[in-house]
């Protein structure tokens, strides 16, 4: 059952959360176990259920909010949510996809990557179909051209083959998109992050932490880039790549669980939304930092357990998880005029 609370609602669904998403007036809960809730954004109330077999980690709506795509360690599905119909399919490997602005989904599952159309379900393309496990894959290039990582290298595709592949000093693993498509982020088995241009240009930066990269996110904007180390987030500001002075990194301190990290939706970027693995959300403008000192965060909340995913829900509200099942939507008008 949901319960109001002053700026939004609290539910506890019967699963561990792994993964939010938000989309208008819907929002969609994805259960370690399986168990996946549609539900209103305005009052938390139950819309539809669905099971992922062998259990969701990943959950994003489509651009236009229509299907939603969910992943998992042995299968995935894109759920069309007006009538329901779903095209669900079971893996040997974990699963993972990534969204067009024209709502083409790239799935990937051990060593292929399929694209489909979300309207209808139906396979479009195959990019990728090998023996040799893909990383992770991002598009770039406005949607035309998905990036993969596969065998420690990063290869780019179009509908028609292969364009492109790249190396790097180091085996890359995970990757991040510009939105201009003029370059690709990427990290993996060494320290910073490698930033390449089309052109095949490269240039690294340095992170603030001694671990490897498990997550590398871009905010809507393409300026600021943020990268998973160490438990925290190290952070650059990419408007001054490629000038005389390179972006030096920003540490945030922050102790947060993989991958509960997302930038404010929309034009309006440079605040970051973090979960920590002692139940507090926190919001950070990082244009109020420096490569010397480290930003404050603007807005705190906190609830029982450690956060495990959130989302935001426009401008200044977020949706957020616990590992006791309990989902969280809160307004934060500290951030309303920023």
């Amino acid at each position: 059952m949901a319960t109001q609370a002053a700026l939004g609602w609290e539910r506890e669904i019967d699963d561990v959360p792994a993964a939010l998403a938000v989309s208008g007036t819907q929002c969609v809960v994805a259960g370690h176990g399986g168990a996946v809730n549609l539900l209103d954004m305005a009052t938390g109330r139950l819309l539809a259920k669905l099971v992922l077999p062998g259990g969701a980690r990943q959950v994003q709506f489509s651009p236009d909010g229509t299907v939603v795509a969910l992943a998992g360690p042995r299968g995935y599905a894109l759920w069309r949510i007006a009538d329901g119909a779903v095209m669900m399919r079971t893996t040997e490997a974990a699963s993972r996809f990534a969204w067009t602005d024209g709502n083409l989904c790239a799935v990937s599952s051990a060593g292929t990557v399929r694209v489909f159309d979300a309207a209808t379900g139906m396979e479009q393309w195959r990019p990728v179909d090998g023996a040799v496990a893909v990383d992770d894959m991002t598009w770039f290039d406005r949607g035309r051209m998905i990036a993969v990582a596969v065998g420690g290298e990063a290869h780019a595709y179009s509908a028609r083959g292969r364009v492109a592949a790249w190396s790097y000093p180091a085996p890359v693993r995970v990757l991040a998109g510009g939105t201009d498509g003029a370059w690709l982020c990427a990290a993996g088995d060494g320290p910073g992050v490698y930033i390449r241009g089309i052109g095949g240009t490269y240039e690294d930066l340095p992170t603030q932490g001694h671990g490897l990269i498990d997550g590398l996110t871009l905010d809507a904007t393409g300026q600021w880039l943020a990268a998973e180390v160490d438990g925290g987030l190290t952070v650059w500001d990419l408007a001054a790549r490629g000038g005389r002075v390179r972006p030096r990194p920003r540490r945030l301190e922050a102790r947060i669980g993989m991958g509960v990290a997302a930038w404010r939706p929309a034009a309006r970027g440079a605040v970051v939304a973090t979960g920590g693995v002692d139940g507090t959300v926190s919001l950070w403008d990082v244009r109020a930092g420096s490569a010397r000192r480290s930003a404050v965060p603007v807005a705190r909340r906190h609830t029982g357990a450690p956060v495990v995913a959130l989302a935001w829900s426009g401008a200044d509200a977020l949706l957020y998880a616990d590992r006791a099942g309990k989902v969280t939507a809160a307004g934060f008008p500290e951030i309303a005029a920023r």
